[in-house]
Order: C-alpha cells, then sequence, then structure tokens
C-alpha cells in the first residue's frame, strides 16, 4: 500500500479529499494534550508525537490526516502539580471525541484511526467511551483509538517525558529539545521534573526511528485488515 495518496485535511481542496477518500476511505486523528514535559521538551509534544505517526501510517495505507487535538484529561497537572497544562474534564473529551468520529463518518470515511499521544488512563477510557458510543451508531465504519504506546508495548516502555517520547520528538521536531535546561548535576525525577522513565538525555533521532519502525510494523497490518472489511 506504500506511496497510496495521502494529505493534511487542513490543506485539502474538496476535490481532492474526494480522490485521496476514494483511494483510501481512512483518515487519521492525532490526539494530544497541552501538558508540561519538562523542561527540555514542548507542551504539545504529545500531539507533535501524534500527528507524525498518523502521517507515517497516512503514507503507507493513503488517507487523510487531520490537524493534532489538544484536548486532554488526566494530565500532570492535577497528579503532580505542574504547571504549562491545560486539563479538561474528561467529559469534555469523550463529547468532542464522538464529535469528530460522528463527522468523519458522515463525510463518509469507512475507517477512522485515533492516536492519543497523551495516554493518562482517564484519557483512554474519555476517548474509547466516545468509540463505543459512536462504533455503536454506525456498524459499517471501523474505528481503532489507542494510544500509541499499545504498539510499542513489549518493545519500548511507556513513559511521560522521558527518554521514549524524547527520542520521538527528536525524530519528528528536533529543534524544539533544549537538554541545556535540564538539571546538569542529577537524573530527572518525577516529582522534581515531570520525568517519568529514563532521563531524557538518553533520546536519540536514532531510537525514535527504532520506535517508529516497531510502530508501523505493529499497527498496519489491522489497519490494512479494516481498510479490507470496510472497503466500499
Amino acid at each position: 500500500m506504500a506511496n497510496k495518496k495521502w494529505g493534511k485535511y487542513e490543506e485539502l481542496r474538496p476535490g481532492q479529499i474526494e480522490a485521496i477518500r476514494k483511494d483510501a476511505s481512512v483518515a487519521y486523528i492525532p490526539w494530544g494534550a497541552l501538558e508540561w514535559h519538562s523542561y527540555h521538551a514542548p507542551v504539545g509534544l504529545d500531539g507533535i508525537k501524534a500527528y507524525g505517526l498518523c502521517a507515517a501510517l497516512a503514507k503507507e495505507t493513503g488517507g487523510v490526516v487531520l490537524p493534532a487535538v489538544y484536548v486532554g484529561t488526566d494530565t500532570i497537572k492535577p497528579f503532580k502539580g505542574f504547571k504549562h497544562t491545560i486539563e479538561h474534564d474528561s467529559n469534555t473529551v469523550t463529547t468532542l471525541c464522538s464529535e469528530y468520529l460522528a463527522q468523519l463518518a458522515d463525510e463518509g470515511f469507512r475507517v477512522i484511526i485515533l492516536i492519543t499521544g497523551h495516554y493518562g488512563e482517564g484519557q483512554v477510557n474519555a476517548i474509547r467511551k466516545a468509540v463505543a458510543q459512536i462504533s455503536a451508531a454506525n456498524p459499517d465504519v471501523g474505528i481503532w483509538a489507542f494510544p500509541d504506546s499499545e504498539p510499542l508495548e513489549g518493545s519500548f516502555p511507556a513513559n511521560h517525558a522521558a527518554r521514549g517520547e524524547t527520542s520521538f520528538q527528536l525524530l519528528f521536531q528536533p529543534e524544539k529539545v533544549d537538554f541545556s535546561t535540564l538539571p546538569p548535576n542529577r537524573e530527572t525525577t518525577l516529582d522534581d521534573d515531570g520525568v517519568w522513565g529514563e532521563d531524557p538525555r538518553k533520546a536519540s533521532a536514532e531510537e525514535g526511528q527504532q520506535m517508529l519502525d516497531t510502530f508501523l510494523q505493529n499497527a498496519l497490518p489491522k489497519i490494512k485488515k479494516f481498510l479490507e472489511e470496510h472497503s466500499q
């Protein structure tokens, strides 16, 4: 399926969207949160990461990629008190997600893939609640919503602002990372720095590419099956 037509939804004209949908009727929604990712990384890391993953999938399957949605619940703000974080109610996430899914189904997309780069338990549950609602109302549409950590499970650990997420950031937008802002004489911690996992200074774009390769290897077969099952 590689080299199929794909595009950024917000940049496409109606005729271009129709041509892509006819070729591969799949829409990708990258979901994130505006959330503290320690001193070295942007607060939009989750959405940047999810967008990069969606684009990589779309290049293989075809389809459209929507702009990243930055609406997160169960963030690090209520958990550890870090500022520079916008916390939303879980019902807000469910409602907005339901509307995105319903509208894309109404637009005629047969497969909808949502990747959340922010995967607090409350966030994942809020999104899955929306998927259950819209799937029940649209049984002919294949919907798969999952945290980006899911296809990496067993190969790379879930983390927050640590080695793994920072490796993705270095792969997709390296200019946004500044390691000089981290504490120079100690390892990073969750309580002091908002880092859950290995010290982000161990990250690299090369590891980000390895993670991307693993992600694609594990996610693509299911998406291709969805496309086969729900083709018009």
